[in-house]
């Protein structure tokens, strides 16, 4: 395209000597590398993208996006700021404001909320008479898109005051070049004590006759946290008169502004003209930042660094080569790749220094310190991309967030931003961070650690990063398996719950990767608490008390108990477990509809039955379809969304782009891959975009992707070939990718709905470990860490047995943390009502295990009939072998002669009602050469109406 920013004319346009320039360093050294910068528009996402933007979440409709000069991960972000902290401009630019009031060094992309904005100057023509630290906007300057460009690695402005200004990068420092026409009053204000979030302090000193240095003390993402960041700077012109600001007050010819808030400086340059700058950026000192200047900006050839930075982008974005489609297709890709791979960033300088989260100065050796996580955003999908292409940087991330939590208080940081968690949104998502990008290429940090760090924040309460506690609410987790929603200091109850079980997910796959099966096993296990948030009534994740009620007055587009969303946006929130998910809904069938409904909208908010896929908690839920066998609906799904909701100009992005995150999803979405499960190196197979495909893959392999019909009328997948083997799977794992590999699509118009349709076609689903081989006992007393239901409140069988409370709808079987415990806090409640005086049941499935009985197997548990209801003796443990025989039909007694049947036990008379009574068998005598397949607690009283209520501890089967 001539010019892909600014919608349209030449605005965002690129210069022929700039392609040029980038595109002969990559040709020399790469002959296949084609010149791939003029399908990037930076400005992509720097205005409001949906036409409804009150419908959305914190974060508006809008990409927040930047558009001036970075490197992929670098330190420093060269942008122009139209306002500080706006809305709709979080990234500092909006696109829809035709002034500038700065050009700042530090910016984030995409954020819902003010960030950075750090060490900003001005180029203007005239005097200093007011403060520009309370009166920026008697110092804005116009501009016009049609004067402006934008290239990855570079930025141009031409201002309404005659002023152009050149941005460039290195890794950690800046290069300006700015043309004043020919004026006395060529001033560049220096507006050091104004950012996004409102600095807390500054300082500057203007040094000798050509130089400048100080800081910037400042909060986080949101402001919250705190950091430092230093800068010197040198101009290639002297100084003709300079003077600083401090509030209100302005003094001519002072070097310094002490340190303060709303304060400054400036410098003027006599007869205007051309000046260059060339400006360093630390974390550490002000030293380091003149040392960051030396080393990588030695000289002041500004054309030079230029094309070097572009090169650099040309030669990233060149690991994912895709041929054919139509140029907006080509431009929304690149572009969403570009974005990609702006953060996170580099922190340590070139001496290897950075801070640590304890404020002391560390080096790091051999290795890059990186900071500015998203968490809760980029956990999702856009880490993956990086451990995916970039196994170095990705490394180098997840060692950094190692020592985060090694010199921050034990747990993974949430949201860190330079050296300080800001405890923004929820979850543990630090935990999925370091996982996913060692499952996807990222192989040489500190696992060990990184493996401690993750099970210290899900097990031991009160776990912190600095100041934001790791995981609030564990304690609640743990011991209710779920968090209730009125659990103080939390937002989102429901939601931290799913957050916590998707991260244990992810500590189980990685503990997996590293060998240690029962750590695996573990979390594996503790990944499911988003069962008991399961409403059967309902049919949705649905908030519950301490006491175990759901939330009454429920609906699922009730925002109360989650974030940034609603239950009916939520339920989907599960990709470790998919299939336990659709069995609780009633099967693929029930499943498909659900979500059929559900993608009615694509993007209807925060409130809503639809989908909100301007926010990341749904970004995986499209591809849910596949774990159904249903693959050609996600298919559809995909498209529908990379049609309607990405475009090529500004208003690209419906949604906050979340340093990534958002852009990321196009990525995956345009490839026809989606990194689904949380650890776990691999893709759901969907159909795509474009007709070929050639990523130069980290492990130094090359993934081919050829889509024969595709595009407009290739949306359905009709066939695939694996290395020219025919494929129906709709999962590719990671592993495969190991040589170089060839995926060879037959797209068609229409679905072929048999494709992936088989249950051997689906991707994996990770419930708690199901027993494969054989083993000689079992044993759960309820507690965080032991063996925890695989189902809750699901009958096996049943008959006239109503909830007992609360909208249930049949019989209740589910863990509580109770006082009344047999030991420790946790049990197994039962409740239900009895609704027939000739025949009720239910037979409830509990666990699924594989226990060999022999001569000598015993089965005993305790049992608490509570004696308000009058039928809560009739309950009783049942086994189910794998020759389909039970324990209640085989005649089996307990010590008390007693037979183990929920109708006989009732009848006994040996349960005492509001006690624990222990309830013990020798099943061997009656059972032994059989194998126990399940585990349930069942009612069973064929001649009474009334209610049944509970619980069960210490449940063992004895070898």
């Amino acid at each position: 395209m001539a010019g892909c920013g600014g919608g349209g004319g030449n605005s965002g346009g690129h210069d022929d000597a700039a392609m040029t320039a980038a595109r002969a360093p990559t040709e020399a050294a790469q002959a296949a590398d084609v010149n791939l910068l003029p399908l990037v528009n930076p400005f992509v996402g720097t205005k409001i993208g949906n036409p409804n933007p009150d419908n959305q979440g914190t974060g508006g409709a809008v990409g927040n996006t930047f558009p001036g000069a970075t490197l992929p991960f670098g330190m420093v972000q060269y942008s122009p700021d139209t306002g500080y902290g706006e809305f709709y401009g979080f990234g500092g630019y909006n696109y829809d404001k035709g002034v500038i009031q700065g050009i700042s060094l530090i910016h984030s992309s995409g954020t819902g909320c003010s960030i950075q904005q750090d060490i900003s100057m001005l180029p203007i023509v005239g005097n200093i008479a007011s403060s520009p630290g309370t009166h920026i906007e008697n110092y804005q300057v116009g501009f016009s898109h049609a004067n402006e460009q934008a290239v990855p690695g570079s930025y141009r402005v031409g201002l309404n005051n005659g002023v152009n200004a050149e941005l460039t990068v290195t890794k950690r420092t800046g290069a300006g070049r700015f043309t004043w026409p020919a004026t006395n009053d060529a001033t560049m204000i220096l507006n050091i004590g104004r950012n996004g979030v409102g600095a807390r302090s500054a300082q500057l000193e203007i040094v000798g006759t050509d130089s400048v240095q100080g800081f910037v003390e400042t909060g986080g993402v949101c402001g919250g946290g705190g950091y430092f960041v230093y800068f010197h700077g040198q101009f290639d012109k002297p100084f003709a008169s300079f003077g600083t600001y401090q509030g209100d007050t302005v003094t001519p010819g002072s070097r310094t502004a002490a340190r303060a808030q709303n304060n400054g400086g400036w410098v003027k340059f006599a007869g205007g003209g051309q000046v260059k700058l060339r400006i360093g950026v630390s974390y550490v000192s002000t030293a380091n930042a003149k040392l960051n200047m030396q080393t990588e900006n030695p000289a002041w050839d500004f054309d030079g660094l230029k094309s070097a930075a572009q090169a650099t982008w040309n030669a990233t974005l060149n690991k994912v080569q895709v041929t054919g489609g139509s140029t907006d297709d080509r431009t929304k890709f690149y572009s969403a790749l570009y974005h990609s791979l702006l953060h996170p960033n580099l922190f340590s300088d070139v001496n290897g220094q950075y801070i640590g989260f304890d404020n002391k100065t560390y080096t790091a050796t051999g290795w890059d310190k990186y900071a500015t996580f998203s968490g809760w955003d980029i956990y999702r999908s856009q880490v993956q991309l990086i451990g995916w292409l970039a196994p170095k940087e990705a490394s180098d991330m997840a060692q950094s967030m190692v020592v985060d939590a090694e010199k921050g208080g034990g747990g993974y940081p949430k949201w860190p931003t330079a050296n300080d968690d800001t405890c923004v949104m929820v979850g543990d998502a630090g935990a999925v961070i370091v996982a996913n990008l060692y499952a996807f290429g990222g192989r040489s940090f500190d696992t060990a650690a990184a493996l401690r760090y993750m099970e210290q924040g899900a097990t031991q309460p009160g776990t912190r990063s600095r100041n934001c506690e790791t995981r609030p609410g564990l304690a609640d987790y743990l011991g209710h398996g779920y968090i209730p929603i009125e659990t103080p200091n939390l937002w989102g109850a429901a939601a931290s719950a799913e957050e916590y079980a998707l991260a244990d997910s992810a500590i189980a796959q990685f503990a997996g990767a590293l060998g240690d099966t029962a750590r695996r096993d573990k979390y594996l296990t503790q990944a499911q608490m988003w069962k008991p948030l399961y409403s059967k009534v309902s049919g949705y994740i649905h908030p519950r008390t301490a006491g175990g009620s759901f939330k009454s007055g429920f609906t699922r587009t009730d925002g109360a108990g989650f974030v940034e969303g609603d239950s009916a946006q939520y339920t989907w929130m599960v990709p470790q477990n998919y299939r336990g998910l659709f069995d609780r809904m009633g099967g693929n069938a029930a499943a498909i509809a659900r979500l059929d409904e559900h993608f009615t909208q694509l993007d209807s908010g925060p409130n809503s039955p639809y989908a909100f896929m301007g926010n990341e908690p749904e970004h995986g839920t499209p591809w849910a379809y596949a774990f159904a066998g249903a693959p050609y609906k996600s298919q559809a799904v995909v498209r529908r969304i990379l049609n309607d909701l990405y475009k090529t100009g500004p208003d690209g992005l419906t949604g906050n782009d979340d340093l990534g995150a958002t852009s990321a999803w196009y990525v995956w979405g345009a490839l026809g891959l989606y990194p689904e499960i949380p650890g776990l190196g691999g893709f759901v197979l969907g159909s795509p975009l474009f007709p070929s495909t050639a990523v130069r893959m980290g492990n130094g392999r090359t993934l081919t992707i050829n889509a024969s019909n595709a595009g407009a009328n290739g949306t359905y997948v009709q066939s695939l070939k694996v290395n020219g083997a025919t494929s129906t799977r709709t999962w590719l794992a990671l592993s495969q990718l190991d040589a170089d590999t060839t995926l060879d699509y037959v797209l068609g118009a229409s679905a072929n709905t048999a494709w992936g349709s088989a249950a051997a076609d689906a991707p994996p689903s990770f419930d708690a470990p199901r027993t494969t081989t054989n083993a000689s006992g079992f044993f759960s007393d309820f507690e965080a860490g032991i063996a925890q239901p695989d189902w809750n409140d699901t009958a096996d069988f049943q008959a006239n047995v109503g909830g007992f409370c609360c909208g249930l709808a049949g019989m209740e079987t589910s863990t509580r943390r109770e006082n009344i415990a047999h030991s420790g806090s946790t049990a197994l409640m039962y409740s239900g009502n009895d609704t027939d005086a000739t025949r009720s049941f239910s037979y409830n499935k509990v666990f699924d295990v594989r226990i060999p009985v022999t001569a000598s197997t015993t089965l005993s548990y305790w049992i608490y009939p509570q004696g308000s209801a009058p039928n809560s003796a009739f309950v009783a443990v049942d086994l189910i072998f794998t020759d389909g025989s039970s324990l209640r039909d085989s005649g089996a007694t307990d010590q008390n002669g007693v037979r183990v049947h929920p109708e006989f036990q009732g009848r006994g008379g040996r349960l005492a009602g509001n006690t624990w009574n222990e309830v013990r068998s020798n099943i061997g005598q009656w059972a032994a050469g059989r194998t126990i397949a399940r585990i349930l607690v069942a009612y069973d009283r064929p001649d009474a109406t009334g209610t049944f209520r509970g619980f069960v501890d210490d449940l063992r089967v004895a070898p």
